[in-house]
């Protein structure tokens, strides 16, 4: 077979590949392992992840400021699920907003700022506890804080997100942020409160901040 020949047969068998990781791309599909990893995670869109979470740390406010025998165990369960959420938004959310958004690093600039100021402010809820003086005045203070900042990113960042990417990009986010989530901090810690810092400290502080909940619970039971 000629040069001629060999470079015709090796196009005809290379070009289909080719055009089908080109068409890839721009549909926006993901690779096999990663659709797998995405289904096993639920598949999810990654705005309503988030949606539905604000929701719940919404409630988990109201719960953690009724009086009686169960404020401990709702004071916790508030701070898991605000410290999970904001450590999965800073490592994944607020970088891909940056890059994929037209005003994404003024959001994502303004959205850290607001997570910092919180994070001063649920570490002072932290050291207070369900039962320190003040608690409730801390609390409430948090709560309007976190909500502000919640009704944000739901119509700033969100929105656009749901228009920007698409929905294989969305589904594998919300299995980034679920994923992050299983072994992110329970606690607030200020100083982790961007990306690089997220993802580099989670793996450590999260199964310290696991073991500590575990030995408090046993003792308080």
């Amino acid at each position: 077979m000629s040069a001629l020949s060999k470079a015709a047969a090796l196009s005809a068998v290379t070009k289909p590949r080719l055009t089908a990781k080109a068409a890839a791309k721009t549909t926006g599909t993901v690779p096999a392992w990663t659709a797998k990893a995405m289904r096993r995670l639920g598949g999810e869109n990654v705005v309503d992840v988030l949606t539905r979470q604000h929701r719940q740390i919404k409630r988990a406010f109201v719960k953690a400021a009724l009086p009686g025998p169960r404020r401990r165990r709702d004071f916790d369960r508030l701070m898991r699920l605000l410290a999970v959420h904001e450590a999965a938004e800073e490592a994944h959310v607020h970088p891909v907003a940056r890059r994929a958004l037209h005003n994404g690093r003024l959001l994502a600039a303004r959205r850290r700022g607001e997570e910092k100021e919180a994070k001063k402010l649920l570490v002072e809820l932290w050291r207070t506890g369900p039962d320190g003086k003040g608690y409730l005045r801390r609390l409430n203070e948090v709560r309007r804080m976190v909500t502000r900042h919640a009704a944000r990113e739901e119509r700033e960042e969100f929105a656009q997100l749901r228009k920007a990417l698409t929905v294989p990009r969305l589904r594998m986010l919300g299995a980034e942020v679920k994923l992050t989530q299983a072994y992110a901090p329970t606690r607030p810690h200020r100083w982790a409160n961007n990306e690089a810092a997220n993802k580099l400290t989670a793996p450590f502080l999260g199964p310290v901040d696991r073991t500590l909940d575990a030995i408090r619970h046993a003792r308080a039971s």
